[in-house]
C-alpha cells in the first residue's frame, strides 16, 4: 500500500508523519504537486484542516477515480466544496452547550479501540477542538463518534458503493487531539494504519446504530466561490487559500458582500490595482503569500494597503514587520477570575478602523506580538502592553495594517463568538476608511 499525506500548511508535518515517511510508510506530498497521475499512482490519502478546497475540486474526477480503485481516504475539517458526490457540506451544531460536545460511541472502530473518548473531548478542559458538527452522514456510511445527546456524527466512515472507504473526522485535525495525554502520536499511527488497509468495519455492519433523527443543526450557507470585478475605483481583494475557515469567512451570507474580489493567492499579481486593499485572511498558509513577496512589495510601493491578520507569518512576506510568536493560551477565560489583559488603546477611541469596538471585541486568546515603527499608531495591545493590531503609513509609500489577532479562522470553524462580532465591526470600518 502507498498513502499520500497531502501537505496543505506551512511548516514541516508532525514527527509521526516524517517518522513514517522515513520508513516509507506514507509519501508527503505538497498541494500544488498534486496530480491526477500522482493520485492514480496510490491508495491512500490523508489531507487536514488545511487543505485548499478550490484546488482538491479541480481534480475531483482523479479523486473519485482513486477511490473507484479501492482507494482510502482520511479527511480532517469540514467540507465546504462538493469534492466528492455524496459527502454534503458541513453543517454546526445551532448555538451548542456545552454538553452539547460530549463525545460518545455510536459504532465501535478499530481506529478507536482501547482509547478513552473523554481524553480526546476536551483540551486543557476546553471543548469544541474535536467537533463542533458534522460532516452529514453519506447514504450507507456508518456514525463512529457523536457529540452530545443527540450524537452529531462527527466521525464516519463510508465505503462508497462504486468502491473505495472515505473516513471524515469534522473537527480539528484528529491526529492533534489529546495532546496532554500523549495521545496524539498514537493516533497518527492509528490513522496511516487504516489508510494504508489497516482494520476497519469488515464485514460492513448491516444493522448499525445511528444518531437521533432530528439532529441539532444549523442551515447549510450558500458560498459564492472566486469573484472578480471589473469595477473602477477602489476594490478589496482578498486571497483563498481554499481552506474551509477561509471560504465560509470570504464566501459565506454574513461578509461575501464587502469583497469585490475572492481569488487565489498566485493569481494576485493578474488583479491586484494600485487602489485595492489587500486583505490576506489569518492563517493563510505563509508559503503560499512568500512567493507573492514581490507582488505585495510592488502594492505597497505604488500606495496600496494590506490587511494582514494573525498566524500567516506576515513577517515573512511583508516589511518592517518585528513579531514575536508567544504559546497560546487558549483555556484562560475557564478561571472566572482570570483577564486576557487585552484592551484597546486611547488612539483607537477616536480611529475609524476600530468603531464599536471595545476590549471584549479583540479578546479571545493570543498568538504573539509586535514591535511597531516609530509613528505607526497602535490600536490594540496585549496585558504586557505590546501591540497587537497597529496600522504603519510610514514604512512604504503604502499602508499597513497589521494584527496577531486570527478572527477569520474562529469564525469561519464556527469557533468563539468574540470573533465574529470582531468582524462584524472591523470589516464595515474598514471598508468605509478605505473607501472615505
Amino acid at each position: 500500500m502507498s498513502t499520500i499525506y497531502l501537505k496543505s500548511a506551512y511548516g514541516k508535518p508532525s514527527p509521526g508523519i516524517l517518522d513514517a515517511a522515513a520508513r516509507g510508510d506514507v509519501v508527503i506530498v505538497e498541494q500544488k504537486d498534486l496530480t491526477a497521475e500522482v493520485l492514480a499512482a496510490h491508495t491512500g490519502l490523508i489531507t487536514g484542516q488545511q487543505l485548499d478546497q478550490n484546488a482538491l475540486l479541480a481534480l475531483k474526477p482523479a479523486l473519485e477515480a482513486f477511490l473507484d480503485a479501492g482507494g482510502r481516504w482520511f479527511f480532517n475539517g469540514h467540507v465546504v466544496r462538493a469534492l466528492v458526490d455524496g459527502m454534503a457540506q458541513y453543517r454546526p451544531i445551532d448555538a451548542p452547550k456545552r454538553a452539547d460536545f460530549d463525545l460518545s460511541s455510536i459504532n465501535p472502530h478499530p481506529l478507536y479501540d482501547g482509547l478513552d473518548l473523554k481524553k480526546l473531548e476536551a483540551n486543557k478542559g476546553v471543548a469544541g477542538f474535536y467537533g463542533r458538527g458534522c460532516n452529514p452522514l453519506p447514504e450507507g456510511a456508518v456514525a463512529i463518534n457523536g457529540l452530545g445527546p443527540a450524537q452529531v456524527p462527527v466521525d464516519w466512515v463510508w465505503a462508497r458503493p462504486r468502491g473505495g472507504r472515505i473516513f471524515s473526522h469534522a473537527g480539528n485535525d484528529l491526529a492533534s487531539m489529546g495532546m496532554e495525554w500523549g495521545l496524539a502520536p498514537g493516533l497518527s499511527a492509528r490513522i496511516l494504519d487504516w489508510v494504508n488497509g489497516g482494520p476497519c468495519l469488515d464485514p460492513w455492519p448491516a444493522n448499525s446504530a445511528k444518531p437521533s433523527d432530528n439532529l441539532p443543526l444549523a442551515e447549510a450557507e450558500a458560498y459564492t466561490g472566486p469573484k472578480s470585478s471589473g469595477k473602477t475605483g477602489r476594490r478589496i481583494v482578498t486571497p483563498s487559500s481554499g481552506t474551509y475557515y477561509n471560504i465560509r469567512s470570504l464566501e459565506g451570507p454574513r461578509y461575501a458582500g464587502y469583497f469585490d474580489v475572492v481569488t487565489a493567492p498566485e493569481k494576485l499579481g493578474e488583479v491586484l490595482r494600485p487602489d485595492d486593499v489587500l486583505w490576506v485572511p489569518c492563517r493563510t498558509p505563509a508559503h503560499r503569500m512568500i512567493a507573492q513577496k514581490d507582488v505585495v512589495a510592488h502594492h505597497l510601493a505604488a500606495g496600496g494597503t494590506v490587511v494582514a491578520l494573525g498566524e500567516s507569518h506576515s513577517d515573512l512576506w511583508l516589511p518592517a514587520i518585528d513579531f514575536t510568536e508567544t504559546p497560546t493560551n487558549w483555556w484562560w477565560w475557564l478561571d472566572p477570575e482570570a483577564d486576557l489583559g487585552v484592551t484597546v488603546t486611547d488612539t483607537a477611541a477616536s480611529h475609524p478602523l476600530m468603531k464599536d469596538i471595545g476590549d471584549k471585541e479583540v479578546t479571545w486568546h493570543l498568538h504573539g506580538w509586535f514591535v511597531p515603527p516609530e509613528g505607526a499608531e497602535v490600536l490594540a495591545r496585549d496585558g504586557e502592553g505590546r501591540a497587537i493590531l497597529y496600522v504603519d503609513d510610514v514604512s512604504t509609500p503604502g499602508r499597513m495594517i497589521i494584527s496577531s489577532l486570527d478572527p477569520m479562522f474562529h469564525h469561519g470553524s464556527h469557533f468563539m463568538p468574540a470573533t465574529t462580532r470582531f468582524l462584524d465591526r472591523f470589516i464595515p470600518n474598514l471598508r468605509a476608511y478605505t473607501h472615505a
